[in-house]
């Protein structure tokens, strides 16, 4: 009875938890994807990019995980940070670390993608995180308190001016990022 009680009560905000950590990974893979995108057109970048669109199938998974092993040290370093007294920059050093590395990771992937794709085990992994990433995402979007986080979203949205200079500064600076990132290389 007190298991079910505490099942109940840490349930919601562990899916709450999770789902918006997928959100903000999937935010960040598909903001980031588009900013390698345009970072890849640089001439080495470009060079790099065709020698690991050529790999096989195992290369192109060992270039895919390095990301993520070259990670572990800087993580630690923020561990190191945090434990003694500087708890606000091994915070940052986090941040910068997942930023930096789904931009890579996600680039990475992007490029390696079909060569990876032919490798039956990560084939079915791959399918596998996508098909539970959609079931999440349909419980998450089914739930009372997505309807009223909307709700509060589109309150708020409603409440800011809809012309007034801080909109239109806003509007002109997405219009910016998005033209100098949506350009394909």
């Amino acid at each position: 009875m007190l298991r079910r009680f505490f099942k109940k009560l840490f349930i919601l905000p562990m899916v709450v938890l999770a789902a918006l950590f997928m959100f903000v990974e999937e935010w960040l893979w598909d903001h980031l994807t588009t900013f390698m995108a345009w970072v890849a057109r640089a001439p080495a970048l470009r060079w790099l990019e065709r020698k690991l669109a050529a790999l096989p199938p195992y290369g192109a998974m060992a270039v895919f995980l390095i990301p993520g092993l070259l990670l572990l040290p800087v993580k630690l370093a923020a561990l190191y940070l945090m434990t003694h007294g500087h708890p606000g920059r091994g915070l940052a050093v986090i941040i910068a670390a997942k930023v930096i590395g789904t931009a890579i990771v996600a680039r990475i992937f992007t490029v390696c993608r079909p060569s990876l794709l032919t490798v039956r085990w990560f084939r079915r992994l791959y399918e596998w995180i996508v098909r539970v990433k959609t079931r999440l995402y349909t419980a998450i979007k089914a739930m009372p308190a997505w309807a009223t986080a909307v709700r509060w979203k589109n309150a708020i949205k409603a409440l800011l001016p809809k012309k007034g200079m801080l909109t239109r500064q806003w509007k002109a600076i997405g219009q910016l990022v998005r033209s100098k990132f949506s350009r394909k290389s």
